[in-house]
C-alpha cells in the first residue's frame, strides 16, 4: 500500500510539473503533426498499400515521438541539485520507477490520442478499424513496453554526457523486437497483414512488457543510487 501511495504522490509531481512547462506535450504534437504529415502526402501510392504502409509508420512515429518524453524524463530532477536530494529522501525506490514510468505511458497515450485519428485520415484507413478494441488492446501494450524500456534507458543515460542523442541508439534496438510485434498485429488486425498470427504476437508484447518490467525493477534502485 505504501508503494502505491509513493508512486500517486511522484505521479502527481511529474504531471503537475509538466503541466506547468508544457514543454514535452507541445513537442511531440508538433512532431506527430509533421511526421506523418510528411509520409501521409509525400506517398504517391493507391489507398490499399497505403493501408499496408500505415501500421508501420504509426509506429515507428510513435517509437521516435516517445523518445522526445524520455529525454526529459529527469529534466526537473537535474536541476539544482535535485537529483541528490531525492536519493536522500526515504522513499521506495520501485515508486520512482513506477511513477516515471507511468508518466511517459500517460505522455505516449495522450500522443496517441491525436496521431491515431490523423493516421486514418492521412493514409484513408477507417477510424472505426483503429478503435476496435483489439486494436487499442496492442495499442496500450506496445506503449506500455515502450515506457518501461524507455524509463529504464532513461535511467541508465542518466549521467551521460551525451544523453539526448545517445538515447534513441540504445532504445531502438532494444525495443526492435515489441515494434515489429505491434506493427505485424495492428497490420493483421486492419486486414493487411496476410496469415493472422494476431494471438501470438499479442502474447508475444504481454511477455515482453512483463520480462521488462520485472527486469527494471530489479535494476532500478542500484542504477539510480549510483
Amino acid at each position: 500500500m505504501e508503494l502505491w501511495r509513493q508512486t500517486w504522490w511522484l505521479l502527481s509531481k511529474e504531471w503537475l510539473l509538466e503541466w506547468r512547462s508544457r514543454v514535452r506535450i507541445t513537442t511531440i504534437f508538433f512532431f506527430v503533426i509533421l511526421a506523418l504529415g510528411v509520409f501521409g502526402l509525400s506517398l504517391q501510392v493507391g489507398p490499399s498499400v497505403q493501408r499496408q504502409i500505415m501500421p508501420g509508420a504509426l509506429w515507428v512515429i510513435l517509437a521516435f515521438g516517445s523518445t522526445l518524453g524520455m529525454g526529459r524524463l529527469y529534466a526537473h530532477e537535474l536541476q539544482d541539485g535535485c537529483l541528490e536530494g531525492l536519493r536522500m529522501t526515504p522513499i521506495i525506490r520501485e515508486a520512482v520507477f513506477l511513477a516515471k514510468h507511468l508518466s511517459l505511458l500517460i505522455f505516449l497515450l495522450l500522443c496517441a490520442i491525436w496521431a491515431v485519428p490523423l493516421a486514418a485520415l492521412m493514409f484513408q484507413v477507417d477510424l472505426m478499424l483503429l478503435l476496435s478494441p483489439s486494436v487499442l488492446a496492442i495499442l496500450f501494450l506496445g506503449l506500455w513496453g515502450i515506457s518501461i524500456v524507455g524509463t529504464m534507458m532513461a535511467t541508465l543515460l542518466l549521467r551521460a554526457r551525451f544523453r539526448d542523442a545517445l538515447m534513441p541508439l540504445l532504445f531502438l534496438p532494444v525495443a526492435l523486437p515489441l515494434l515489429i510485434a505491434c506493427a505485424r498485429a495492428t497490420s493483421e488486425l486492419l486486414g493487411v497483414g496476410g496469415v493472422l498470427h494476431t494471438s501470438f504476437w499479442l502474447r508475444g508484447v504481454l511477455v515482453f512488457d512483463l520480462l521488462f518490467l520485472l527486469a527494471s525493477l530489479w535494476l532500478f534502485a542500484p542504477q539510480l543510487d549510483l
